[in-house]
This record gives structure tokens, C-alpha cells and sequence, in this order.
């Protein structure tokens, strides 16, 4: 019987490595998509969600709170080096953060599940994504889209913060597992 449940184990671990590695692929070829998109295409998207963010925005009315007035601001000073950017641009940065996010969490969730070590997790979980968003900026070219040292920074600090926020759960799965063990 301990021979099956070692068995069955190993099956699950394996077909659960296959799947976060099937969804790495998946986001990378999500963002490859995204980079492809002609300009005039990638203005649409970003007017799309321009428009869905502001209807959102006229039910909840977050653009008028503290919070979301300092956030925006820093946001820009800190991408574009001042506050008077178009909230378009403010979008298409965010997406390039948020698209690097999920891919540094991605990345270092499969490797810690691959190789079980968390330290070779947080290095490619930063150096995979920072390291395709150089040739995602250079592959841009060939759309007849500039490509964006910036981008590259935004993108990187993404995954960046993907990796911590990865490590932040990891530290709270290790927390609540010790406390079980201890109530034990």
C-alpha cells in the first residue's frame, strides 16, 4: 500500500509540473501575442481598457480616493519621470507590470515545485521574465513598435515583485504548517 501512495504521489507531482510548466508557456506566449499586435491594434487594446477601467471607475468611484491619487502619482513619477502623463499610458505600463508579475510568479512557483529549492526559484523567477523582456523589446521591432529600455525596467520590477509576493506565501503556507504542527 506504501508503495501505491508513493507511486500515486510521484504521478501527481509530475502531471502538477507538466500543468506549471504548460502555464509558463501559456503566459509567455500570452505576452508574445501582446507585443505582436500592430500599434495601431495594441492603441485599440489599450482604449478598450481605458474605457472598461473608467465605467468601472463610474460605479465605484476609486479615481477620487487618497490612495488611488498617490499610487497614480508615483506611478508616473517613477515610469515616466513626471506627472503629466496621458492615464493611457499609465494602463499600458500597468499591463506591462502586471504581465511580468504573474510571469515571475509563474516561474518561481515551478521551479520551487521542480527543483524544490527556493533560492534557484527567486533567481529565475526574476532572470526568466527580466531576461525575455529584453528579446520581447527587440522582437517589437519587427512589429514596427519601438522597443523601451523603460519597458524592460517596468517589466523586470514586475516579475521583481511577483517573486516577493511568492516568497510572501511561501513564508505564510511555512507559518500556518508550523502552527499546525505545533497545536498538534
Amino acid at each position: 500500500m506504501d508503495e501505491l501512495l508513493k507511486k500515486g504521489s510521484k504521478n501527481v507531482r509530475k502531471a502538477t509540473l507538466i500543468v506549471l510548466f504548460a502555464g509558463v508557456l501559456f503566459w509567455v506566449a500570452t505576452i508574445f501575442y501582446f507585443s505582436t499586435r500592430p500599434p495601431e491594434e495594441s492603441q485599440q487594446q489599450s482604449n478598450f481598457a481605458y474605457r472598461v477601467i473608467k465605467k468601472i471607475d463610474n460605479v465605484l468611484d476609486f479615481s477620487n480616493t487618497q490612495i488611488f491619487k498617490r499610487v497614480e502619482r508615483k506611478l508616473k513619477l517613477i515610469w515616466f519621470g513626471t506627472e503629466y502623463v496621458p492615464a493611457e499610458m499609465v494602463i499600458r505600463k500597468t499591463a506591462h507590470f502586471g504581465l511580468y508579475f504573474v510571469f515571475g510568479f509563474l516561474v518561481a512557483l515551478t521551479f520551487s515545485w521542480w527543483k524544490r529549492d527556493i533560492i534557484i526559484s527567486v533567481i529565475t523567477g526574476f532572470t526568466v521574465p527580466s531576461t525575455y523582456a529584453i528579446f520581447d523589446e527587440y522582437n517589437q521591432i519587427f512589429y514596427q513598435r519601438g522597443s523601451s529600455l523603460n519597458d524592460v525596467v517596468i517589466d523586470s520590477s514586475g516579475a521583481l515583485v511577483g517573486v516577493i509576493v511568492f516568497l510572501l506565501l511561501i513564508a505564510v503556507f511555512w507559518g500556518i504548517e508550523r502552527l499546525i504542527k505545533i497545536l498538534k
